[in-house]
């Protein structure tokens, strides 16, 4: 039986001496991550965590982390990753809806030490690296403490990682990651991206994300370099690509459509680099991909199914604009019309998913755990189509269906209009109550000239392009449209700040 732990059993063996994890203050080879996971899971042992806890981590990616990721599993516990950009109240109730029992915390979340470590539930805190107000300090704690082997009965269906949905539209739910959910996205990562040994990734998105945590420990399962660097920025990223010799990284917006541009405009190749998850797509993506001999690959995904439920490269992503790829070996789809029955070829309906990865349910919330699934089929809340090819087209949450007037209004169909305008640089577009119209369509724009871009201008542009209940009724110009930690416009916060 593998398990989260074992992968990295493994790969000691078989690469002990390669280089694991380089940081800007430590290499780890793997011999030495995997000796790391195994004191601290003998430390938590000794402070009385057991099988089953929660263990929660806030800190920014960090080589810790991952060891912390494996000595929890070897002690079946559950991994609590927490969004360091929440704010304090937002972790407080993550904490308190997973009844945490102790909490690991870096130096750049000092601030919410205090009245995290007043949340009933947690016994101490644990400071990494040279953090000296917690109850403990890891490294201080790791050399007061006893190795032996560890021997927990632990399972497949044994919970192991605990993660929170983006809440973009409501409450985070937290979703329970078993072993074989976590190992099974590993192993499907490791064959979709070709992953070796002599690979070096570059860390660029958080760990308290499931596409950096799990394609973090998919590096890690096969002897490849896990580099993690925070001193990455929207600037330097390209030249840090080309320094580091990274071999394959992910990018969101706006850090993808940067490197293209200072690529082009240093005149920058990065020959190491052979595959970029992300990215911006359309012509300028493509040139950068075949001028750099780089392959590419798109994901759909979510929380739920502890991955990716769809996959599109490089040639098939340039030809299908807007498909977010066809549906990986691990995972059966279909689209669903309202009566739960499948939809024809073509036809729009909401996502379903079924695979071992999909979650068994949410921490705590059993009512959301009851909605989760009809059948065998878990529903992912989103809208999509399939084409004659088996290609998926994502076209919305469906809880951000706009309901304008007895009419449905897709917000990216309007979006992949206003977008193609020669003074739009970015764009968004959501409902917004009305009395007359239930719901009105508005969008909330990034002009490239930094200018407020007139509701006529914009209904002229999409005349012919859009029916007319689809055209925006009004539109908001900002100076940066506000997204998460994956690149997804936070909607809920910019209703509230129009509304």
């Amino acid at each position: 039986m593998r398990l989260i732990h074992t992968l990295l059993d493994e790969a000691s063996l078989l690469h002990g001496e390669n280089i694991a994890i380089e940081d800007p203050n430590s290499h780890l080879t793997y011999d030495q991550l995997n000796h790391r996971s195994r004191l601290v899971a003998n430390a938590l042992l000794d402070l009385n965590i057991k099988m089953g806890d929660r263990v929660a981590i806030l800190s920014p990616n960090c080589a810790d982390y991952l060891v912390l990721q494996y000595a929890v599993s070897r002690l079946g516990g559950i991994l609590e990753v927490l969004n360091t950009r929440h704010v304090t109240d937002e972790l407080s109730y993550a904490l308190n809806n997973a009844e945490a029992s102790c909490l690991f915390i870096h130096q750049d979340c000092i601030e919410h030490l205090q009245a995290l470590e007043s949340c009933p539930s947690i016994k101490f805190s644990i400071g990494l690296g040279k953090i000296t107000d917690c109850k403990y300090n890891l490294n201080e704690l790791l050399n007061k403490t006893s190795f032996s082997e560890l021997s927990m009965s632990i399972s497949n269906k044994t919970p192991a990682v605990l993660m929170f949905t983006s809440g973009t539209t409501g409450k985070p739910k937290g979703a329970i990651q078993n072993q074989e959910n976590s190992v099974q996205a590993d192993l499907i990562t490791v064959k979709l991206l070709d992953i070796i040994s002599k690979d070096r990734f570059l860390a660029f998105m958080p760990f308290f994300h499931q596409a950096g945590l799990i394609r973090a420990r998919a590096i890690l399962s096969q002897g490849a370099t896990l580099v993690i660097s925070g001193a990455v920025n929207i600037e330097n990223i390209a030249d840090y690509l080309l320094e580091k010799r990274i071999t394959m990284t992910m990018l969101v917006p706006p850090y993808s459509g940067k490197l293209i541009d200072v690529c082009e405009e240093k005149n920058i190749s990065l020959p190491d680099l052979r595959m970029l998850i992300g990215g911006t797509g359309g012509a300028r993506f493509k040139e950068f991909c075949i001028k750099n001999a780089c392959r590419s690959m798109m994901v759909y995904g979510q929380t739920e199914v502890t991955g990716l439920i769809t996959a599109i490269f490089d040639k098939e992503s340039w030809k299908r604009k807007g498909s977010v790829g066809q549906v990986v070996e691990d995972m059966e789809m279909e689209i669903w019309d309202e009566e739960g029955k499948p939809v024809k070829t073509g036809e729009t309906g909401e996502i379903m998913a079924k695979s071992v990865r999909c979650i068994s349910g949410y921490w705590n919330n059993q009512e959301a755990s009851n909605s989760l699934y009809s059948k065998e089929w878990m529903h992912t809340g989103d809208l999509g189509r399939v084409d004659e090819d088996g290609f998926l087209y994502f076209i919305n949450r469906k809880k951000e269906l706009i309901k304008t007037g007895g009419e449905n209004v897709y917000p990216i169909e309007v979006e992949n209009v206003i977008v193609d305008h020669p003074n739009v640089k970015d764009a968004i577009v959501m409902g917004m109550l009305d009395k007359s119209w239930g719901e009105v369509v508005v969008s909330v724009l990034v002009t490239k000239n930094n200018q407020n871009l007139d509701i006529v201008d914009l209904k002229q542009f999409c005349v012919g392009k859009l029916a007319g209940y689809k055209i925006p009724k009004r539109v908001y110009c900002v100076k940066e449209i506000p997204r998460n930690h994956t690149g997804k416009p936070n909607k809920l916060l910019l209703q509230k700040l129009l509304g």
